[in-house]
């Protein structure tokens, strides 16, 4: 009966352990400016995200710009212009500017969707309240001063072509059949309780090797590492999943080109990660199949 509490009460260690360490990385990741700007700033996938930007800047001139009436060397101007944006010694610095302006207006839009659950309004579980909108302006500002300088260096050109510069991505992320927004908020308020969860890991785990029989406490070890691996491949599939509804819903749209670099960014900043996360629970598994050979060795020696 002790035995069966230890493995019982070993299977809730392991499952809070796993999720206040996840709970840890993401809180990071929506509190701390560095961790978005190391994520999305450099990297393979963060270059491929910069370089689609300029496509997307491009499709919403192209939505303002009647190519009638401009004629065919603005149009040219424009387009050699928009190639060329990525390179504007004012770049970088914008698109640290927007990954910001991203995040905080993430944080906004979740604090004031908590607001309004808290004062008992039923948020729809189709609202997109809760996903997430790439806040491009700075680097659409950027760009329209390009496309302006390009433009007024063609002959008969009357300047500026009166762009707006503005640019937001919706990236439909998390999915709304994956998290409501309302499920979203509560996600959000628990990330924050790491500390507290991690804390009751600790407590658990030891509450349940006190409990298990001794001799047996290898057990304990072995399910709490396990179940924390498990967590780390469950998490790593789901991920991958996620990241398919999303670039099947962004197929055949204009985020298409932002959503894959997007996804694969985050991907290569979770990826460590959860190989942390899984190594921590094989670790803890074979101290607890070594502490297993141990306990066995020394019953046969007593015999």
């Amino acid at each position: 009966m002790r035995n069966f509490l230890a493995v019982l009460l070993a299977l809730v260690a392991g499952i809070t352990a796993s999720v206040g360490l996840v709970a840890w990385k993401l809180d990071g990741v929506i509190n701390e400016p560095e961790q978005i700007q190391e994520m999305f700033g450099s990297g393979e996938a963060a270059e491929q995200l910069k370089s689609a930007v300029p496509d997307a800047l491009g499709n919403a001139a192209s939505e303002s710009i009647d190519i009638g009436v401009v004629g065919d060397a603005v149009n040219a101007a424009v387009s050699r212009a928009i190639g060329e944006i990525t390179a504007h010694e004012e770049f970088n610095q914008a698109w640290s500017e927007s990954l910001e302006q991203t995040r905080v207006g993430w944080v906004e839009n979740i604090h004031s969707l908590r607001d309004r659950m808290d004062t008992g309004e039923s948020i729809p579980e189709n609202s997109t309240d809760a996903q997430l909108q790439l806040r491009l302006d700075p680097v659409a500002e950027v760009g329209v001063s390009v496309i302006d300088d390009a433009v007024a260096q063609v002959p008969g050109s009357s300047g500026g072509l009166g762009l707006e510069p503005e640019l937001r991505v919706d990236m439909a992320t998390p999915p709304v059949s994956v998290l409501t927004a309302e499920q979203v908020v509560l996600a959000e308020e628990l990330i924050t309780l790491w500390p507290v969860v991690l804390v009751l890991a600790g407590i658990v785990l030891l509450m349940a090797l006190l409990v298990a029989a001794h001799g047996n406490r290898w057990i304990v070890w072995l399910i709490a590492g396990l179940l924390t691996a498990i967590s780390g491949v469950a998490l790593k599939v789901g991920l991958a999943l996620v990241q398919n509804q999303v670039l099947d819903t962004a197929e055949d749209t204009p985020q298409l080109s932002l959503a894959r670099p997007f996804l694969r960014a985050f991907q290569e900043w979770a990826d460590p990660q959860l190989i942390v996360l899984m190594a921590i629970g094989f670790g803890f598994a074979l101290l607890g199949i070594l502490g297993g050979f141990i306990s066995a060795n020394r019953q046969r020696t007593r015999y």
